[in-house]
């Protein structure tokens, strides 16, 4: 769900310019355990796949507009909308609740994200994140909550979902009006220092302090962990930018530590094209992102088991977006899973994975009507899991290792006092049993890391030898998770240069949290490596840890790579990220590359960037319209104008290129610099056409506005062609606008 402060603010900047330049409801807080009534309708008006039925679990009547759901320790279904969290009850049976109990008259605001640690229940609202403790566990929050994270709640940019990690961190993702600063880094391992806009950030077990892992979202309500460890999520587009050229549709993120996800203000958003963006997965259009899961239970078939299932509250639908590994990131296949039908209001606000598998869905927001619907496949209910009378060490141990939904309140109630009866011997001998399936071996890292402290050296350099992959991976991360600070470097230095790619980008990972240089000084050799392959997602990985080497450090690193123009252009790229430092060395390196016809396309496209990041990057100024925000730079290009003029005169001779994307950026590039060009004036205004989209008519437009050039009469009366032109594409090709 998005707010409303934006609506005319960027379309008029467009417009002003281009003329210049041519002359809810009640609260529910009833407490108590109310018994009401409930007649489900037999076939709710949601579509899904052949084989899969939806049935009505809770309706209005036992919660009004919910914000946010969980499933609490005992396995029942838990909500919250304003002035309630009420744990939902059925209590004949039936299959349908038909009761509640109020744990909590709060938050005022409601939560929209909850998480259960035993009885007690954290959750965000109100003044911020919070605990309501239930020590005598009646159901019943023992008096008022207590505030633990000071941060801007319950609004609909604010702070949001709540989980538990696979490493027993905290993690809590919160939107661009959060109110996130560097005073939330509180741990010196923090990847990120100064974050901009939406932030997933990392809380430690006890809460006594938090990093931030990745920022540069607009409004991401939800995320969630696959079985290999990576996280992703939902982010919004800004609807009221629909066909203008700063347009951005809504994104799954493969979210990587240190990452950016390239929201700057409401008129700078990053496409997911440029090298210093992390990799999205799947775009969706318009929308307002809510619900994240990943699938890890047994009760749905293939394709959706390991799969996200992501919700869209304005559009009611519920996507998924299958992963299969790829080099050592993702690729994916998105799939419509739900959808409203026959007018059937359809607004999903959350859902989680139940103890039998099946998918529960809650809806409601802004004061609407608030349900819960259960999804499940004609297969059945997965039967839980239980103990033979004389368990035996083996048994538990296979109990512990085969939960699912490991990470959820749930599971980690029945496989958790499991896990601290058995010790961590058990669990270093199964991680390096070769005859056990992998997922298990997996698990056992990760109880190894929450549980007992992480990863010995012994057994990181056995790990660090073991056939799949994913375990070598999760050997990798273990090893960063076990000292973030100062990880053990010898085993990591083989898991640096693994043959398998997901082996390295996990290993460049662990050492995005590390404070020590002399580690860094031991792994440089790897970096220089990395930053040269042929894996996108490996040069990204170790792009991003430039911002945490020192000085003779990134110099040594640059000296290694000389000769290599790949790994010298990421290693500008690393070096630029998160400054507005104006780099005329870059931007030589940069403009060699895109002038080469022998270098690959996609690394003349990635040099552009490159040489818009050594221009100081655009973005916002004093005094600057919105729609400039993506084409004029932060600094000052006077001090480096001698360096730049040879260089701008290169990009001028082969522009435009014939690539289309390139070309695209060029533009931008030609914009940033203003330069007194005629002949590249001209080539801008040839561009437009009938047949150009008016998106892309604009982005040239903003580029001619800012050569400051006497026109010619027929300069003037293309311009105003192309100005007229837009309103005209726009109904012609019946393209969206915001209202």
């Amino acid at each position: 769900m998005t707010s409303t402060a934006f609506s005319t603010r960027l379309l008029l900047p467009i417009l002003t310019v281009l003329f210049v330049y041519f002359f809810p409801e009640p609260t529910f807080g009833q407490s108590g355990a109310d018994t009401i009534a409930v007649t489900p309708p037999e076939s709710p008006g949601i579509q899904v796949p052949p084989g899969f039925r939806v049935e009505l679990y809770a309706d209005d009547d036992l919660a009004h507009d919910i914000h946010s759901m969980t499933v609490d320790s005992q396995g029942r279904i838990v909500v919250s909308g304003p002035g309630y969290v009420r744990i939902l009850i059925d209590s004949n049976n039936d299959g349908r609740a038909d009761t509640f109990k109020q744990f909590a008259d709060k938050p005022a605001t409601g939560s929209q994200g909850m998480f259960f640690l035993g009885s007690s229940l954290i959750c965000s609202g109100d003044e911020g994140v919070q605990i309501f403790r239930d020590d005598n566990k009646d159901d019943v929050a023992d008096g008022p909550s207590q505030v633990f994270m000071k941060i801007e709640a319950g609004g609909e940019h604010h702070v949001h979902s709540i989980q538990k990690g696979p490493d027993g961190w905290w993690y809590i993702i919160a939107g661009n009006f959060s109110g996130v600063t560097t005073s939330y880094a509180t741990v010196p391992t923090s990847p990120i220092k100064n974050p901009v806009s939406g932030t997933l950030l990392r809380l430690k077990p006890d809460l006594s302090g938090g990093e931030i892992v990745s920022d540069g979202f607009r409004n991401a309500y939800d995320f969630a962990f696959n079985g290999s460890g990576d996280f992703f999520t939902f982010d919004s587009d800004d609807e009221r930018d629909i066909s203008l050229p700063l347009y951005l549709p809504t994104q799954v993120f493969h979210v990587l530590p240190l990452s950016n996800a390239g929201y700057v203000t409401p008129g700078l958003k990053r496409p997911g094209s440029y090298p210093d963006m992390p990799p999205v997965l799947a775009t969706f259009g318009r929308g307002s992102p809510t619900g994240v899961i990943c699938y890890q239970h047994s009760q749905f078939p293939d394709p959706y088991r390991g799969a996200l299932f992501v919700q869209d509250w304005t559009l009611g639908r519920i996507l998924v977006v299958t992963l299969t590994s790829q080099g050592a990131g993702w690729k994916s296949q998105p799939i419509e899973f739900a959808q409203g039908k026959d007018q059937f209001g359809f607004a999903p606000t959350d859902m989680e994975v139940g103890p039998d598998g099946s998918l529960f869905v809650s809806v409601g927001g802004r004061g609407t009507r608030g349900s819960i619907f259960r999804i499940s496949h004609e297969s059945g209910p997965v039967p839980a899991i239980s103990l033979t009378a004389n368990a035996d060490a083996t048994e538990k141990t296979n109990v512990v290792l085969r939960a699912e939904q490991p990470n959820t309140s749930w599971s980690r109630a029945k496989w958790l006092p499991l896990a601290k009866s058995l010790g961590a011997d058990v669990f270093r001998a199964a991680a390096m049993e070769e005859t056990r399936r992998v997922s298990e071996r997996m698990r056992a890292i990760e109880i190894l890391v929450e549980m007992y402290g992480g990863l010995d050296s012994i057994t990181a350099m056995k790990l660090s030898n073991a056939g799949p992959p994913l375990v070598r991976a999760r050997t990798a991360w273990a090893i960063g998770r076990t000292n973030p600070a100062a990880p053990e470097v010898e085993s990591l230095k083989k898991l640096l240069i693994d043959r398998d790619l997901i082996v390295q980008r996990f290993a460049l990972e662990a050492l995005t949290s590390v404070t020590s240089a002399a580690t860094f000084n031991k792994v440089l050799n790897e970096i220089a490596q990395a930053l040269a392959s042929d894996d996108r997602h490996i040069r990204y990985s170790a792009a991003v840890l430039l911002t945490r080497l020192n000085d003779e450090q990134r110099d040594a690193l640059r000296k290694a790579l000389v000769s290599h123009p790949t790994g010298l252009l990421w290693f500008s790229l690393g070096r630029l990220m998160r400054t507005t430092t104006l780099s005329p060395s870059s931007a030589e390196a940069a403009v060699n590359i895109i002038v080469s016809g022998e270098q690959p396309i996609e690394l003349r496209r990635d040099a552009v960037r490159v040489l818009q990041m050594a221009l100081s990057d655009v973005g916002p100024g004093e005094q600057r319209p919105p729609m400039y925000e993506g084409y004029a730079p932060r600094a000052s290009l006077e001090a480096i104008e001698r360096e730049l003029n040879p260089l701008l005169t290169k990009v001028a001779d082969i522009f435009p290129t014939g690539d289309a994307a390139m070309d695209h950026e060029l533009i931008r590039v030609i914009s940033m610099t203003a330069p007194l060009n005629r002949d590249l004036f001209t080539k801008l205004l040839a561009g437009i056409s009938d047949l150009t989209l008016p998106a892309d008519d604009i982005h040239r437009l903003v580029a001619v506005s800012r050569i400051n050039i006497e026109r010619s009469y027929e300069e003037s009366v293309a311009t105003a062609k192309a100005l007229v032109g837009i309103d005209v594409k726009i109904r012609r090709l019946k393209l969206k606008q915001d209202t």
